[in-house]
């Protein structure tokens, strides 16, 4: 590409020459008489000179032009593109290193305080160490202040959470489910799909009448209402209120207020009536 730009420029350059000399050789015989049969043919010839002078300079300062911007955005995105290399470079090394460590933990030499206890047990107990490190360390991240460095490593754990789930299966259920849970809240402000996708993930895992999995139900809700799927969300929120519980309780009655998550949903016929159904079962299941 670089080497068709640079031909096309030269033979730009050449005609806008050609035509630069047409025009002085025009003007030459212009000056000498040596064409000029009247004064009518000698004002259409300085005419045409004119012109083409014009035409000359304006070719070759477009292509001039055109190729140095050519060159100075081809000069930026190799930049940038050396910038992405390197970043996810970064980004793959930390995940080979957190994967390395995981393998040393399961063939780590059991400790003589643990002779009694099964190696299977304590290999789980190392797995789910793991799992709640990844947790505190993006506990304290919050989706709608994440930057290009905080996306990244968030990369890094979900490729390590995954990892951890292929060799710890469903022993580590309760753990990864917990962590499974942040990675959906962080990508709440940004990806609804791979939001969704996690929801999901937690729900496989946890126990169905945990507490962690009526709150994703109620998650669950609120992307089918965002994406005013309003049958399906309240048909999570039915799940969501099998166990009742002063938090979701708390959240619902915000959510259905006026600019509320679920305002959309407790004004839209006939989930309305179904949903005023909903609460009045829980004001009784409370009394």
């Amino acid at each position: 590409m670089v080497t068709l730009r640079k031909v096309t420029l030269v033979a730009v350059l050449l005609a806008s020459l050609a035509v630069l000399a047409l025009a002085v050789y025009l003007f030459w015989d212009i000056g000498s008489g040596q064409h000029i049969l009247d004064d009518q043919i000698g004002d259409m010839e300085l005419l045409v000179g004119i012109l083409l002078a014009s035409c000359g300079l304006y070719a070759i300062v477009f292509a001039l032009s055109s190729y140095s911007s050519a060159m100075s955005f081809a000069r930026q995105a190799d930049q940038s593109i050396a910038a992405i290399r390197d970043q996810l470079g970064a980004a793959m090394s930390e995940l080979r290193i957190l994967q390395e460590e995981a393998r040393q933990v399961l063939h780590r030499t059991p400790q003589p305080q643990n002779a009694n206890e099964p190696a299977a047990q304590r290999e789980v107990q190392n797995l789910d160490a793991q799992v709640d490190a990844i947790v505190r360390q993006i506990a304290k991240w919050s989706s709608a202040t994440l930057d290009s460095q905080a996306k990244l490593e968030l990369q890094h754990y979900e490729s390590a959470a995954a990892y951890l789930e292929l060799i710890g299966g469903a022993q580590l259920g309760a753990s990864l489910a917990g962590l499974y849970r942040h990675f959906a809240e962080l990508h709440a402000a940004s990806d609804k799909t791979r939001q969704r996708f996690y929801l999901n993930r937690v729900l496989s895992l946890a126990p169905p009448d945990s507490r962690l999995a009526s709150e994703t139900h109620y998650d669950l809700a609120g992307w089918f209402a965002d994406n005013r799927d309003f049958s399906h969300a309240l048909g999570e929120l039915t799940l969501a209120f099998q166990h009742q519980s002063k938090t979701l309780d708390d959240r619902l009655a915000r959510d259905i207020e006026e600019g509320g998550r679920l305002y959309q949903l407790a004004s839209t016929p006939p989930f309305e009536k179904a949903l005023n159904d909903l609460l009045l079962n829980m004001s009784i299941g409370i009394g």
